[in-house]
């Protein structure tokens, strides 16, 4: 089975529900260059109550582009956000957990963000694309969504989902090539990111996923560099039970 995003999909976020009938998110990672493809994602850090997204060789100069918190989950509440991008990621996390304080609904709050912050000019070329994905339990149960932006003004979340078991929705911040364009945000729009997955567990789910992703291309090499997976089942920070796969091992 091959990545049903295409052969590089840059960074890419699922949600949806096991066929254990626990909610799912993965975050997995590829990249070309050298420095993007020298990272890890690290364990749950506690302090922070985040996942980073760190360089291999901690003398490496810090990249706002590269390196960043990748998924953050509220303690109390099991609120997740998950995105390749720093900006959006507290934004969105307070809007989530503090916006009924304020009697405020965090629907749409994604998108309207994603519209002002466009994609992350990592390069004028071909600045990448912004995703996000936020879980959270709205008192009845867990829904979910997805959001992406791939030029400023414009901006697709999906309205709150949850899927049948044993089924992931997905966006990607690439088109699935290596000679790469951005992922087309009017397919998050009208559905058919969907994909299929066997897992259990958040490490069989972070392994499925990490393991179909083995393109290795004549130039650039292996591709893949790693998955984060986390599963709703009441174990773990939040109630997410986590798990990983890093190309590069790294001890923390």
């Amino acid at each position: 089975m091959a990545n049903p995003a295409g052969n590089y999909p840059g960074r890419q976020i699922f949600l949806g529900t096991l066929s254990t009938g626990h909610p799912a998110f993965a975050y997995f990672g590829s990249g070309r260059s050298a420095g993007s493809q020298g990272r890890y994602a690290t364990d749950f850090i506690e302090g922070e109550n985040s996942i980073r997204i760190n360089p291999t060789d901690a003398k490496e100069k810090f990249d706002p582009f590269r390196h960043y918190q990748a998924v953050r989950i509220q303690p109390s509440t099991g609120l997740l956000v998950v995105s390749n991008s720093q900006a959006p990621v507290d934004a969105v996390y307070e809007a989530y957990w503090l916006g009924h304080k304020v009697k405020r609904s965090p629907h749409f709050f994604v998108s309207g963000l994603l519209r002002q912050l466009g994609p992350e000019y990592d390069s004028e070329e071909k600045p990448t694309s912004r995703i996000v994905g936020v879980a959270y339990n709205d008192g009845s149960g867990w829904l979910q969504m997805l959001g992406i932006t791939d030029k400023v003004g414009e901006a697709v979340e999906t309205s709150p989902f949850a899927t049948e078991p044993g089924v992931l929705r997905f966006v990607p911040t690439y088109d699935g090539n290596v000679d790469y364009k951005n992922f087309d945000p009017v397919k998050l729009k009208v559905g058919g990111t969907n994909f299929a997955s066997m897992s259990r567990s958040p490490q069989e789910l972070a392994e499925e996923i990490y393991e179909m992703s083995d393109y290795v291309d004549p130039k650039y090499g292996e591709l893949r560099v790693w998955c984060v997976a986390g599963v709703q089942n009441g174990n773990g920070p939040g109630g997410w039970e986590l798990g990983r796969r890093n190309r590069h091992e790294v001890e923390e």
